[in-house]
């Protein structure tokens, strides 16, 4: 044992070595360089010229090349917190590697979907009515917001890329988490989020929305945002979504026990404050002894549970949808001779060819349809392979910080308690959200009507958004609540992210600033709810937003404090203040048995 521990600090210190050397020789060798060949004008050699080459270390080579590059950001991140907790050099490296490859992977795939998806939702824009297409999917989303990050305003300089501020909002965030759960005593949150693709998609969403609601009307001065915007962007971002993951996770710890029989995790994905929600609900709408687990469900409904399946049908049915508008709306030529593909001023050539040169265009749909399934692949793909070694690497840092720390985890840990209750939850969740989305259809045919779009679910919101609260509904309320409650909080969601994804482009536009939700939004229960309900009243004003924000935080941190955990040796404040019951969890199982 005594080997191998030293073995190990051989490998933590080598490692360490050598990552300081690498640092110190790209510092010596740029100052040099640099101070040896300065700008014209400049002596060689002299004070100004040692200056200028410092500023080009830093502005050059540490901001513009290596922390606004992302794959070699996060390949950094991974590499340092394998060294932190003793992975050795090679290891360490592989993960890097890695790391840098699967976000190369995520860029190849959300390239794909956006060069096919953009044409369309554009084509349906110049028909004339002002309400846009949203498609409601994390992996849309997470595309959106780096080419908005990457593109924020027409006024900012061209080959100048914001992206990996979202990087930084996801450190910070983290970083809020721990020290939250490591000060449990007072904050009573017990929960630490590692669920890596779900943090970064959500890190990239705040930091955009942030952008519009927070910050919008700072001036870009000589074509950049001016560092103090960029600092506090990332502070501000970083601290709610810190704060919204040490809260809403502790909120789902006692729930989640009770629905895995004590399995001793918490969730962390984008519904968190809607399993608490749809747990609260479903006891209205049942008794929970009538579970939906020992209810037998047609076969048929199965095949609905393959994410490939579904998820193409999902998409090529929206897509046929959408160009049967734009074929018939449209008062331009769409379709060419012989219904050969789509012309060029119809601005959809793209998607000609998708499955073979000269097909009909009802194939080069079919073909599209199917390039966008493989395009989300791609990404789901590139994410999970860096997310790997991401959530690695964090949890390793975290359980040397705060060792026993309970993990939230992806909510589809929890499928195999209760996979019925899943099924119920999807079904409902598909007629309640598409209800809404009929609705809104109704109210952007309205003349006149500035103030909604239509938000379309895709796959990954209608499953494991609906589904997931489908179990917890059924934890507490049987069969009944979780084909009932899914389809309720289901067909909010809809109506108010219709309108706040609206609010958000027109106050976006109207500063000059590109949309942030265009080509897609997150659209999973607690963004489309909660977090919709913030976009709707921040867009009033950058100062209402500013309160709102903070009145949020404040209410994500009360939340904590009096919610029950099931993880407490005594009451908080709050819970004694207005006398809610805290059970221990050996009582909180007692009852469900």
């Amino acid at each position: 044992m005594k080997k191998i521990n030293l073995s190990s600090k051989k490998k933590f210190w080598f490692g360490w070595l050598a990552f300081l050397v690498a640092n110190l020789l790209i510092i010596l060798i740029t100052l040099l360089v640099k101070a040896a060949n300065p700008e014209p004008n400049v002596e060689a050699w002299s004070s100004q010229a040692w200056s200028s080459a410092g500023l080009f270390l830093i502005k050059t080579v540490y901001v513009s090349n290596f922390l606004a590059v992302t794959p070699l950001l996060l390949a950094t991140i991974v590499f340092v917190g394998y060294m932190i907790i003793g992975r050795g050099v090679k290891d360490s490296f592989l993960g890097a590697l890695k790391t840098a490859i699967g976000f190369l992977l995520l860029g190849i795939g959300s390239g794909a979907l956006v060069s096919l998806a953009r044409p369309v939702f554009e084509a349906i824009r110049k028909l004339g009515s002002s309400a846009e297409i949203i498609p409601l999917d994390p992996y849309f989303s997470l595309s959106q917001s780096q080419e908005f990050l990457a593109h924020i305003s027409q006024n900012i300089k061209s080959g100048i890329d914001y992206s990996s501020l979202f990087t930084f909002t996801l450190l910070i965030a983290f970083i809020v988490n721990i020290i939250f759960v490591a000060t449990k005593r007072w904050t009573n949150t017990n929960a630490l989020m590692i669920t890596g693709h779900i943090m970064l998609q959500q890190s990239a969403v705040v930091t955009s929305v942030f952008y519009v609601l927070l910050f919008r009307q700072i001036p870009i001065v000589d074509g950049e945002l001016n560092a103090g915007s960029q600092a506090g962007l990332v502070l501000m971002s970083g601290l709610f979504l810190g704060i919204y993951w040490a809260s809403a996770t502790t909120a789902t710890l006692k729930p989640t026990n009770l629905v895995t029989q004590n399995a001793g995790f918490a969730v962390g994905h984008q519904q968190m404050l809607g399993i608490l929600t749809s747990y609260k609900l479903g006891r209205f709408f049942g008794k929970k002894e009538n579970t939906a687990e020992n209810r037998k469900l047609p076969s048929y409904l199965k095949i609905f549970e393959d994410n490939v399946f579904t998820q193409t049908l999902i998409v090529f049915v929206l897509f046929v949808i959408l160009f049967i508008i734009i074929i018939q709306g449209s008062k331009t030529s769409v379709l060419n001779p012989n219904w050969i593909g789509f012309t060029q001023q119809s601005g959809l050539s793209s998607w000609n060819a998708n499955l073979y040169s000269g097909a009909n265009f009802i194939f080069n749909i079919i073909g599209g349809a199917l390039r966008i399934v493989a395009s989300l692949l791609v990404i789901i793909t590139g994410v999970r392979m860096f997310i790997t070694e991401l959530q690695q690497s964090f949890h390793g840092i975290s359980e040397k910080i705060i060792p026993g720390a309970v993990v939230a985890v992806d909510v589809a840990a929890t499928y195999g308690f209760s996979i019925n209750s899943v099924t119920y939850g999807f079904v409902s969740g598909v007629i309640g959200q598409f209800i809404a989305v009929g609705i809104m259809i109704g109210i952007s045919a309205i003349p006149g009507n500035t103030y909604s779009n239509i938000a379309i679910p895709l796959f990954i919101t209608l499953f494991f958004n609906s589904g997931s609260l489908g179990i917890y509904a059924n934890a507490s309320g049987g069969w009944k609540a979780a084909a009932i409650v899914p389809g309720l909080i289901g067909f909010l969601e809809i109506i108010v992210v219709s309108f706040a994804t609206k609010f958000l482009s027109n106050v976006a536009i109207a500063d000059g600033i590109n949309n942030p939700v265009a080509q897609g939004y997150i659209g999973m229960s607690d963004w489309n709810l909660f977090f919709g309900l913030l976009i709707m009243i921040s867009a009033y004003s950058v100062p209402v937003a500013w309160i709102f924000v903070f009145v949020a935080m404040v209410a994500l941190v009360v939340l904590a404090q009096i919610v029950d955990s099931g993880n407490q040796s005594k009451k908080t404040f709050l819970q004694k203040l207005f006398k809610i019951k805290v059970d221990n969890l050996e009582e909180a199982i007692a009852q469900t048995s």
